[in-house]
């Protein structure tokens, strides 16, 4: 006769988190990690430390040893135009141990300790396995949208030319800031701007520090789009190469301000990023996109970006009301 027992659900944070996390990650295949999730204790500490410094509320629990965890999980709150008191949480366990209460454990945690720091709802990310979707609408959950990736392969469309629209001038943020002192912290204010409603996936929160190592570290300001309306720069769309396939390139945060949209904008910035993309022999273009953004999806269509059908390409989001400190059905 054997017995199972519940093992210590602990929560940790520092080094000892950012290890048991790393340690979690890196051992799932890239094309299923989900957002937020690194594989490296570096990236988590920048992560949270970010976070911390901004002042967003962020909990990492394990359950088991630190060493080797059965099962991980974090929360923190939204930053971005999500609804009020919104919080993200991720919830991965170790796939032998997986039947075994473990995942429904950390689910909890997750949403009592949200509930303590103000949400009214916690989201989380899944791939489309059905394991995924059975357990969530079990523990009270509802999928509300999905991220999509597209390509395009860029030797075989040509770019549409179209006027660009009045009083609107596209330029690299490398040619900005040949002719702007401040063109980082001009170009940081539009990327935090922007990402309240139009978030990269690694970026919850932008600081100066943060953009200026996001520009050091990842992002060629060759490759970096700005549109500006006179003086002001009020649209942005980043380039970035892959890092693990040749001739591939990812677009990040296209996006405009709020106040410029419906000119035609993010159509003439999506254009130059193809263009741009041409000129440095890029074979494949790809983006991830909201599938309910009915504005972004048609501008893709209208340049040939189609819907990539690969494992990993699509990621659900699911939503859970807080109610008395825990969840409540719909």
């Amino acid at each position: 006769m054997s017995t199972t027992t519940t093992p210590p659900l602990q929560i940790v944070q520092g080094a000892i988190a950012a290890q048991a996390h790393a340690r979690m990650v890196a051992a799932v295949p890239a094309t299923f990690r989900c957002d937020y999730e690194y594989p490296t204790p570096f990236e988590i500490l920048h992560f949270d430390t970010d976070l911390r410094d901004a002042g967003v509320p962020i909990r990492r629990w394990i359950l088991g040893d630190a060493i080797d965890p059965l099962a991980t999980a974090f929360c923190f709150r939204a930053t971005w135009n999500t609804p009020r008191h919104t919080f993200w949480g991720h919830v991965r366990v170790r796939p032998d141990v997986m039947g075994h209460g473990h995942g429904q454990i950390l689910v909890r945690a997750i949403e009592h300790w949200a509930a303590t720091a103000g949400a009214q709802a916690v989201r989380l990310m899944a791939h489309p396995e059905p394991r995924h979707q059975i357990f969530l609408e079990q523990a009270g959950y509802r999928h509300i949208g999905t991220e999509q990736i597209y390509r395009v392969a860029l030797d075989s469309i040509t770019v549409p030319q179209r006027p660009a629209p009045t009083d609107i001038y596209i330029m690299t943020l490398a040619e900005y800031m040949q002719r702007e002192p401040d063109a980082i912290e001009h170009a940081c204010m539009l990327h935090a701007a922007i990402s309240l409603d139009v978030p990269m996936p690694d970026e919850p929160v932008v600081t100066l520090s943060k953009f200026r190592r996001l520009l050091g570290e990842e992002v060629d300001p060759n490759c970096f789009l700005i549109a500006l309306s006179g003086d002001m720069l009020v649209g942005e769309s980043i380039l970035m190469e892959s890092d693990t396939e040749a001739g591939v390139m990812w677009q990040h945060a296209t996006g405009v301000l709020p106040a410029f949209r419906g000119l035609g904008i993010a159509t003439s910035l999506k254009r130059a990023a193809l263009q741009l993309a041409q000129s440095r022999d890029t074979r494949i273009l790809k983006t991830w996109m909201e599938t309910s953004n009915a504005a972004i999806v048609r501008i893709n269509n209208e340049f040939g970006f189609q819907v990539v059908d690969a494992d990993g390409a699509t990621i659900h989001i699911y939503e859970h009301l807080l109610k008395h400190g825990v969840g409540t059905r719909y």
